[in-house]
């Protein structure tokens, strides 16, 4: 696998180690929960998933999708990458839902919980199976159909937007967020 086609594997890694967290979270909202959620991390898990994945993951996705789209031989293969396109096209209005909503109830305004609820498990379920997708599907074509030279092309990309949440230097904007998400998984009992 090349820099680029392994930057798209671990960013689905981090964003479902991300959503996994954010559930949790969501789930103190829920009725009957004994815990408090913590809405400064949910905005921060939010704001995150929408100016890295939006920003540069899936743009990074679309150049090598341009690339990728004329090599095609099959209309399944076709249709699987519309898809992929569509919810890369769907996902960042989602996103800029959800971080708006959370500010809103940060800033006082009154909102209806169960909604917001509602369109953050449109949004989880939306991402995971497009990650899925993404990954049974786009990456093994890319590293079939793309040659190394062309994956090559959009390594500086890479150089250009290291992740902020799990990358090699954590932002300052994050690092509370960064921890709380290290936490939460020493906590969680891993599935055997």
């Amino acid at each position: 696998m090349t820099t680029a086609l392994d930057r798209i594997v671990n960013d689905h890694q981090h964003m479902a180690r991300l959503l996994g967290f954010l559930d949790y979270q969501m789930s103190g909202y829920r009725e009957g929960s004994e815990r408090r959620p913590s809405l400064k991390i949910i905005i921060d898990a939010l704001d995150y998933l929408h100016h890295y994945p939006d920003v540069f993951h899936h743009p990074l996705e679309s150049k090598l999708i341009t690339r990728l789209k004329p090599r095609l031989t099959s209309r399944e293969q076709r249709v699987k990458l519309e898809l992929i396109e569509a919810q890369h096209r769907q996902m960042v209005p989602m996103t800029a839902k959800l971080l708006s909503g959370f500010n809103a109830v940060a800033s006082g305004q009154v909102m209806p919980i169960n909604l917001l609820l509602a369109n953050y498990t449109l949004y989880s379920d939306l991402q995971r199976e497009h990650m899925a997708l993404e990954d049974q599907f786009l990456v093994p074509a890319l590293e079939t159909l793309l040659t190394p030279e062309e994956l090559l092309q959009v390594d500086d990309d890479l150089k250009l937007m290291p992740d902020p949440l799990f990358g090699a230097h954590l932002w300052t904007t994050y690092k509370r967020l960064y921890q709380h998400v290290l936490e939460w998984e020493c906590s969680v009992e891993p599935v055997v």
